[in-house]
């Protein structure tokens, strides 16, 4: 992982952060969002296949459609996550990007498949056996300097019962290729690598600040086993999720900003955001979550509208 800070930096970011929704934590890089912006997202197609597997269109159009079908398959991923507008940028070359006059908001993201090996045993049935390295890229789009890098890998396997050899026939195409076990393989490395993306790099990177709002309080459904009944008052729902990094068991930090005025006319009110309470995420959605209050000031409890803000990678 590559990601560069200052305590100068880190400082400004602490006093910014009830306003941030993805923030890199180590570089003026994207500034932050106002609540409802939108943070524009680059994503630099095609994916670059270096594995040297070929999967055929058909017999009569002999050509590779794997980086393709991967490629379509991540834009509609990006698609998916409100909080960003995703575009298609058709050039890999960080020095076009550098000259490209993009802004400090926009963020570029690379995946290459480093490596796909797939193989079969025959054993009372077929076993299929696979391992795919993706790695994933985050550059600054203003002057293409990389922010962090990931690599994931999926290994597994799948039993059949039956024996079936429809991927030793070669060329392999795609209609036989994505109903093997090997394509959802590859799409869950693909989840893999864009939810490391949105969430800074994981665990390893510095990640961004995710910073969301409490939008409603959850409701318990008489009788159920999942939520105590004491605990009916402690649920809210977060406009955070597991593309924002969010995580079930992950805490949360609650934040209230105090508003004053101000006797220069430029400024007029000034805002000082400050820690009320903690949350914990119990369920997690891919945009939004719920979690429940562990801590919260007797002064100053809970409310609609607070903001929610996590680390991605901390759990504390």
């Amino acid at each position: 992982m590559k990601c560069k800070s200052s305590a100068a930096w880190m400082s400004v970011i602490l006093l910014f952060i009830t306003l941030a929704l993805f923030c890199a934590a180590a570089r003026a890089g994207a500034s932050p969002l106002e609540p409802g912006q939108r943070r524009l997202f680059k994503f630099v197609a095609p994916i670059e296949n270096n594995s040297g597997v070929a999967v055929w269109r058909n017999k009569y159009y002999p050509n590779d459609v794997l980086s393709e079908m991967m490629t379509d398959y991540v834009f509609r991923k990006l698609k998916s996550v409100e909080k960003l507008d995703s575009v298609r940028l058709l050039s890999d070359s960080p020095e076009t990007w550098a000259s490209g006059g993009y802004s400090e908001d926009e963020l570029i993201l690379k995946i290459n498949m480093e490596q796909f090996e797939y193989k079969k045993k025959d054993n009372l049935g077929s076993k299929w056996i696979w391992n795919v390295v993706l790695h994933t890229y985050v550059y600054n789009a203003a002057d293409a300097e990389l922010m962090f890098d990931s690599i994931i890998a999926e290994r597994g396997d799948h039993r059949s019962l039956t024996y079936n050899d429809m991927m030793e026939r070669k060329p392999v195409y795609w209609d036989v290729f994505e109903k093997s076990p090997y394509w959802p393989a590859i799409r869950r490395a693909l989840d893999r690598a864009v939810a490391d993306a949105m969430s800074g790099g994981g665990s390893g990177g510095g990640g961004y600040e995710a910073t969301g709002r409490i939008i409603a309080k959850a409701e318990r459904v008489d009788g159920s086993y999942t939520v105590p009944k004491k605990q009916q008052d402690k649920l809210y729902h977060i406009d955070l999720g597991y593309y924002d990094g969010v995580r079930v068991g992950d805490v949360l930090e609650v934040r209230r900003a105090s508003s004053v005025r101000t006797v220069d006319p430029e400024k007029a009110e000034i805002h000082f955001p400050q820690v009320i309470g903690r949350v914990k995420a119990v369920h997690v959605k891919k945009n939004d979550a719920v979690v429940a209050i562990i801590k919260e000031s007797k002064d100053a409890p809970i409310e609609l509208g607070d903001v929610v803000s996590k680390r991605t990678g901390s759990t504390d």
